[in-house]
């Protein structure tokens, strides 16, 4: 007997919703009607609406259908309850938000009889919070509306006395906070205004004292009124409140670190301030030195924390450096702090132990280091959590300005132990500079015969085994600065330590890496490569297209050049040739190069020479390109070609920049040794090193301009 496998139903088609359903506004979603009379301060028309004998309003929204059989027999129509609970469905906001926000300019009177329709209507949309914690009365202040505020406080306290004459809830409907922590107070010191701060403060004077509970965000208005750079709303706030205000900012800030940042306004609140105490355990101290000491949560700073670390930024106070008639600098905000008796904050440190000078080091801030050293002189000893001084910091920030500033200007004035103090590794300035590898700032550092060179650190390591360790075992270029830091040692004759040099290899260089050096070479081969040949090619094209031309057919020399037989000529032939040479002969030294067959050793030899060859061809490429103008432009403006010339050849010193750093090296020593004896022996070296240096280099220029001249002698005395 055959099955039958049974048959599936088919799933009923999908409905398509109908037009009232497509076009009905979310629960709770404000009616667009409301919302317009509500924004326009259309008061009939919310009275209209708003049938408050019936708490709510019946509204058509779609025409009428008909009914189905399945339908009431009553015929009901659909509706939408517009309710006054309903909010805006981006911010929120209730009708009494809208119409409270809505409150100032010429119109104010109508939002507020609008305002009282609604409070009639529901009157706890007067507490009423949007998605960003904001009441209405936050938005009338926000808006400026101080007619709003005074309304919606009085329609408040008509509640309160109803409810018996209790104004704490007063107090707490003007206290109430939004998601940022802020009152009513904080916005209208946003909107900048002083009608609706004396509102608020008239019916509760002690709100700009009040501060965010445990846990809550926030700040005090004063404190945000010096953020915003608003000094006349702080001063509105400060005389109205007789200074007893909450001085307290977010994160455990406090007013004076909201006014080292705004210029102006810190020696306006110190002045401010200057007069005013706090009591606390100690007994009555006064309030600018208990606010200088407060450190914040996140980072421990102070307000001269910030205001040391502010005044390092870049170009600050340019303008004022270079017109200072019209941008008068104003005075160091660490100045102001350490003139108002603050002195105790330089010896607080944040939390990662360091202590304002080691701020204005690290931000390179010459002003606040020189500032705190003579306010405080003893801060020069002071050392963080790893035991460094401000110069281990400014070394370690490359911060050059604060270097020098303590190795040359300040020399007389710090005492030499500063120079050589040790940190928790035991290294000293000198130690840090060479693990930095700033070739000007250990300059600084080398040059003061005060900076001891024998001492070792913890892993018994002088400065100059530092910068023997530091460089690279393989694959470095020799005048790099921590190659010219090693040679500037050698120079003055600092002492090595007394680890095996062997050990100090084996323990610090780390292992030579064959497959990554490989795969160094053969990047920097396909670089040099592309140039190399770019080279050649240049060169191989100017060989046939020369200067000048050639004699045309007909003539003795038919297809021989114009301008043959002269000194530039010959001289520009050389350099081409010259450039042409030695870029093949790079290209063929970069093919070896490339080979990972080849011994690493003999790969990097080769990648040593095609580097030399390299540079020559380019400068041999620059002098030809220099000849062959000049020998077009010569015949009719010699003074154009002789400063193309110069300009040219002046250009061409740019590659050579190893004797520069030769001579600087040579400098630092002489300025370190300073005897006859030691200088004659640094010149000594530093002339062998300079002029093998630009042998090496310039070695080209030799043939191209003197093989000319030697044949054009030779050629004349025969």
């Amino acid at each position: 007997m055959a099955s039958v496998a049974p048959v599936e139903e088919a799933p009923p088609p999908p409905v398509a919703p109908s037009r009232a359903a497509a076009n009905a506004l979310p629960v709770g979603t404000l009616d667009p009607q409301l919302f317009m009379a509500a924004c326009c301060g259309d008061n009939n028309l919310l009275k209209e609406l708003l049938r408050l004998d019936e708490g709510r309003v019946v509204v058509q929204v779609e025409p009428p259908l008909a009914p189905s059989s399945g339908a009431a027999a009553s015929g009901s129509l659909h509706h939408q309850l517009l309710q006054l609970d309903a909010v805006t469905g981006n911010e929120g906001d209730s009708l009494l938000h809208v119409v409270a926000a809505r409150g100032s300019g010429d119109g104010g009177r109508r939002f507020l009889d609008c305002a009282k329709t609604i409070y009639r209507g529901n009157n706890g949309l007067l507490a009423a919070r949007n998605n960003k914690g904001d009441t209405p009365l936050h938005r009338a202040a926000a808006a400026g509306s101080a007619g709003m505020v005074s309304c919606l406080v009085a329609l408040k306290t008509a509640e309160a006395e109803v409810a018996g004459g209790d104004m704490t809830a007063v107090k707490e409907f003007l206290r109430m906070r939004n998601n940022c922590g802020e009152t009513a107070l904080h916005q209208a010191v946003r909107a900048a205004s002083k009608a609706c701060i004396d509102e608020l403060l008239l019916v509760d004077p002690s709100l700009a004292t009040t501060v965010p509970l445990e846990g809550e965000e926030g700040a005090s208005p004063f404190y945000l009124a010096f953020s915003l750079g608003e000094v006349n709303i702080a001063r509105h706030l400060f005389d109205e409140n007789n200074g007893q205000l909450s001085y307290s900012g977010p994160d455990g800030q406090n007013v004076l670190h909201a006014a080292v940042s705004r210029g102006q306004a810190l020696p306006t609140l110190l002045e401010w301030l200057k007069d005013l105490t706090v009591d606390v355990q100690q007994g009555s101290v006064p309030l600018v030195s208990h606010l200088a000491q407060k450190r914040d949560k996140q980072t421990g700073s102070t307000p001269l924390h910030l205001a040391a670390s502010l005044e390092g930024w870049p170009c600050v106070g340019i303008l004022s450096k270079w017109f200072p008639n019209v941008w008068p600098r104003p005075k160091p905000a660490v100045a102001l702090l350490l003139d108002a008796n603050t002195c105790a904050a330089a010896y607080q440190p944040d939390a990662e132990g360091l202590y304002p000078i080691h701020v204005a080091a690290l931000a390179d801030s010459l002003d606040a280091v020189r500032v705190i050293l003579e306010r405080c002189p003893d801060c020069a000893t002071l050392r963080d959590a790893r035991g460094r001084t401000f110069l281990h910091v400014a070394v370690e920030a490359e911060a050059y300005r604060v270097v020098e500033y303590a190795c040359r200007r300040m020399h007389k004035e710090l005492p030499p132990v500063i120079l050589n103090m040790q940190d928790n590794n035991g290294d000293t300035a000198l130690h840090r500079a060479v693990h930095v590898g700033n070739l000007p700032v250990f300059n600084c550092l080398i040059r003061n015969r005060r900076v001891h060179l024998n001492i070792p650190n913890k892993d018994a390591l002088t400065p100059y085994d530092l910068s023997w360790v530091r460089i690279p075992s393989s694959f470095y270029y020799d005048m790099n600065p921590r190659g010219l830091i090693q040679l500037s040692l050698q120079f003055v004759g600092a002492p090595c330590g007394g680890s095996r040099p062997d050990l100090l290899s084996l323990n610090h260089n780390p292992k030579i890496d064959n497959d990554r050096l490989s795969a160094h070479l053969t990047n920097a081969a396909h670089m040099l490569g592309l140039v190399s040949v770019l080279v050649a090619a240049v060169t191989f094209a100017s060989a046939f297209t020369l200067p000048g031309g050639y004699y045309q057919t007909g003539s003795d020399k038919a297809g021989a050049p114009l301008l043959a037989g002269s000194y530039a000529f010959d001289a520009f032939i050389l350099s081409d040739t010259l450039a042409f040479i030695c870029s093949c002969m790079a290209t063929f030294s970069l093919i070896f190069v490339g080979v990972p067959a080849m011994d690493i050793s003999l790969r990097y030899w080769y990648f040593q020479l095609s580097a030399l060859l390299l540079r020559s061809s380019g400068r041999s490429l620059v002098v030809a390109f220099a000849l062959g103008l000049y020998l077009v432009l010569a015949p009719i403006a010699r003074a154009t070609a002789t400063a193309v010339c110069v300009i040219i050849f002046t250009c061409s010193l740019y590659g050579n920049s190893e004797a520069w750093q030769m001579l600087r090296v040579a400098d630092a020593a002489r300025a370190r040794l300073g005897t006859r004896m030691h200088v004659a022996w640094t010149l000594g070296l530093t002339f062998y090193n300079v002029f093998g240096i630009v042998f090496l280099n310039f070695w080209s220029f030799v043939i191209i301009f003197g093989l000319p001249a030697a044949i054009r002698k030779v050629v004349h005395a025969k």
